[in-house]
């Protein structure tokens, strides 16, 4: 039950922002960076992208939502989530290198990258891996924006870095 609030809470963001900025730019919302179809963006998600199940988390559960707006050329520091958090790419493509061997608790070890993932915009959103290794980049010619939302734990953090 819980997480079928996620999804609905994720976007709501994201609708009225939308709808504030195309009331107030134009008529058609031609100036929001999304557009919605009707359809399911996720349903019944149960396992990450490595096939690792959806935990929630043990101690009082917090939600943070995120919307990163990156231009070409970024590239995220190595870093983890202890959480698992549902993804959506709204423009650009976001690309993850992940280093599924090094263990979480090796910060100051040297990563290597074992696999890399891409994900489009427009695709289904996607359950981002929990206690992983990984950097981000956008490697596209625009800006990339995506929307994470975590279902974290009240006061601690949504990412560890290196």
């Amino acid at each position: 039950m819980k997480f079928q609030l996620l999804i609905p809470l994720t976007f709501c963001f994201l609708i009225f922002a939308c709808a504030d900025e195309s009331s107030q730019n134009s008529t058609n919302g031609e100036n929001c960076p999304i557009s919605f179809e009707n359809g399911t963006v996720m349903n019944g998600a149960s396992a990450d992208v490595f096939g690792n199940a959806l935990k929630y988390p043990s101690g009082d559960a917090a939600i943070t939502s995120q919307v990163n707006v990156w231009k070409p050329g970024f590239k995220s520091p190595w870093h983890y989530h202890p959480y698992t958090g549902v993804a959506y790419v709204i423009q650009g493509e976001l690309t993850v290198n992940f280093d599924t061997i090094t263990p979480v608790e090796e910060k100051s070890s040297e990563k290597t990258v074992a696999t890399t993932q891409t994900y489009k915009a427009g695709e289904k959103a996607f359950l981002g891996a929990a206690n992983v290794w990984h950097f981000s980049e956008n490697l596209g010619d625009k800006d990339l924006i995506f929307m994470v939302t975590w279902l974290g734990e009240e006061n601690e953090p949504v990412a560890v870095m290196e």
